[in-house]
């Protein structure tokens, strides 16, 4: 056991770690570069999680992530065990306060990566979240919460350039809302633990206005409308290039979207296709003729949606090591001081 913790107490084995280290990121950095798809993919999500699914099928790609997993580990360890070993020497002699000061930073170092660790573990990373206004989405890896964008504020000065932009979230738990939050750039939404970022925003057709004899109806595309008699009509599937086969049921012949068609579909199971690429376009389903006049427009805001639960402890392990690194140098630049004044 004595010799295992001199192993790990040896600076030379912290010189060839670190020198390691920076070889395998130097490694990494290359085929990063080289492979900047993949890469972005896998920071996209909780890393270690993925890691393991992706480093099977992608082994040439991953293997130097997990060598340096695994030198960081053996480093974390070298840190501790020479921490611990110096203290105790340090705690024995009675030695002056300055003497701590760099078994601080070794454990602002080592708290730190157990933040990064935690967050590696249980955090995510979520892009390209989209919000409708007036609109709820679930938030994700957060079982029962839901955000719901209330209103975007964007400004422009003469130039066009945009200078203000502001997107009011709440957060639901359930069908309540615990938090309304005005979300700007680099001021994001944090719940806990979970953070909203506004990435992108923009206006997007959600539904149509519709003439249902005579009487004017606004529909969201995944909902409906109900007639002035009170009749109930949905929305089915999008269809394209519109065509029939032998059992009466639409099909699409092509992916080009050209000629697009909605279905509608009466209570009483009637159905009618309805073209939505001009205005004007009508369709008479049970006696009722339904016309296309205009499209209903609303805007929207992208979300990038983070947590990570190890922040704490990075933000607290970096000020601990920023701190007792000052203190080194400002206690040590006054003692180099002295010693010249006394010469």
């Amino acid at each position: 056991m004595k010799h295992i913790w001199n192993f790990f107490a040896s600076t030379c084995l912290t010189v060839v770690l670190s020198i390691l280290i920076c070889m395998t990121a130097a490694w990494g950095s290359v085929l990063v570069i080289a492979n900047p798809g993949f890469f972005q993919s896998l920071d996209r999500t909780v890393l270690l999680s993925r890691l393991f699914g992706l480093g099977k099928q992608y082994p040439s790609l991953t293997l130097w992530i997990f060598v340096l997993i695994l030198l960081v580990f053996l480093f974390a360890i070298n840190t501790f065990v020479c921490t611990v070993d110096r203290l105790y020497t340090v705690i024995k002699t009675k030695s002056p306060f300055r003497y701590f000061l760099p078994q601080v930073v070794h454990v602002g170092f080592l708290v730190a990566l157990i933040g990064h660790l935690a967050g590696s573990l249980f955090g995510f990373r979520s892009y390209g979240n989209i919000a409708v206004k007036g609109k709820v989405i679930a938030v994700p890896h957060e079982e029962g919460i839901f955000a719901r964008l209330d209103d975007i504020d964007v400004g422009f000065n003469v130039e066009g350039e945009m200078e203000r932009l502001k997107s009011t979230v709440t957060i639901l738990k359930g069908k309540d809302a615990v938090k309304t939050y005005d979300i700007h750039l680099n001021d994001p939404l944090i719940y806990r633990g979970v953070a909203f970022y506004h990435a992108d925003h923009g206006r997007a057709t959600t539904g149509f206005v519709l003439d249902v004899d005579g009487e004017k109806k606004e529909a969201d595309l995944d909902g409906g409308f109900t007639d002035r008699g009170g009749k109930k009509y949905f929305f089915g599937a999008f269809y394209t290039d519109l065509a029939i086969d032998g059992e009466g049921r639409p099909y699409s012949r092509t992916n080009q979207y050209r000629n697009p068609y909605q279905e509608i579909i009466s209570e009483d199971g009637e159905k009618g296709f309805l073209g939505v690429s001009d205005i004007g376009s009508k369709v008479t389903i049970g006696g009722k003729t339904i016309t296309l006049l205009e499209y209903a427009v609303s805007p929207y805001a992208v979300f990038t949606i983070n947590k990570d639960p190890g922040i704490a402890f990075i933000i607290a392990g970096s000020g601990l090591l920023t701190g007792a690194m000052m203190l080194i140098l400002f206690i040590r630049g006054e003692k180099g001081e002295l010693m010249t004044r006394r010469v």
